[in-house]
């Protein structure tokens, strides 16, 4: 197999090239050296860069998948036990979307028109199946590698059952918020939604405090989104109105 370039990986792979030389820094990957110093990647650290991709899915930060790499050997119970994993949090998003359906069929079946909102939201969870190399463009855009480590390492810090929670309450917290789009923000119904909206944020920036002043960097240029990323998980309007509610509680 040819050596790549930085480039010729970055293009071939989709990984960035901030995130190859990142992972370099790190000592994760180590690349050869022309005699002019440019930087090329042979097949063992193509074969590197696919475990570390493949761990990153799990949740895993970079320091502990260095760990991981670096003194065990890999076994075919150890990937498909990630494998697993991934698979996990896939359905546990299924589950949500069939909670909303579940509450659409109650509302025909008495005889009442289902809410709209819901409705929509199931739609769009249906067409939006966001894979992790869709959002790694967003991120990318809008976060260096050390901030999205930093997001990694608090989200690895929080313990699984409060992910997992989380996971399940965002899709009827969206819906909710959806359907008030366009009413008062102060109103006590705003109040509550802005409350657990920031609720469901705070626990990652209790374990990283330096997180918040860029948390809001994602949401605050859904426009700029790459063509090629994912569809946000709401609309313009909703954060609007989440942020117009969320300046009007009262401490």
């Amino acid at each position: 197999m040819k050596l790549l370039s930085i480039g010729e990986l970055s293009t071939r792979s989709g990984v960035t090239v901030r995130a190859l030389r990142h992972y370099e820094k790190l000592g994760l990957i180590e690349p050869g050296r022309t005699e002019s110093r440019q930087r090329v990647y042979a097949y063992k650290d193509i074969a590197r860069l696919q475990q570390i991709q493949m761990l990153k899915r799990t949740g895993l930060t970079l320091a502990k998948i260095k760990d991981m790499i670096s003194t065990s050997d890999w076994s075919a119970a150890q990937i498909l036990e990630m494998q697993k994993d991934i698979a996990l949090k896939q359905l546990t998003e299924a589950e949500a979307t069939l909670r909303l359906i579940d509450e659409s069929l109650a509302c025909v079946e008495a005889g009442e028109p289902a809410d709209l909102s819901t409705l929509c939201h199931i739609i769009k969870m249906g067409e939006n199946v966001m894979t992790h190399e869709k959002w790694q463009k967003v991120w990318d855009k809008f976060y260096t590698a050390e901030e999205q480590e930093r997001w990694a390492a608090a989200k690895s810090a929080m313990p699984e059952e409060a992910i997992k929670a989380n996971e399940q309450a965002w899709p009827a917290l969206i819906a909710r918020a959806e359907a008030l789009v366009g009413t008062d923000p102060t109103s006590p119904e705003a109040q509550a939604i802005a409350r657990e909206w920031n609720a469901m944020m705070q626990p990652l920036l209790d374990m990283d405090p330096a997180l918040a002043a860029g948390a809001a960097k994602l949401y605050d240029n859904m426009d700029d989104w790459p063509e090629d990323g994912p569809k946000p998980p709401f609309s313009k309007e909703v954060w609007a109105f989440i942020q117009a509610a969320s300046a009007e509680i009262k401490t």
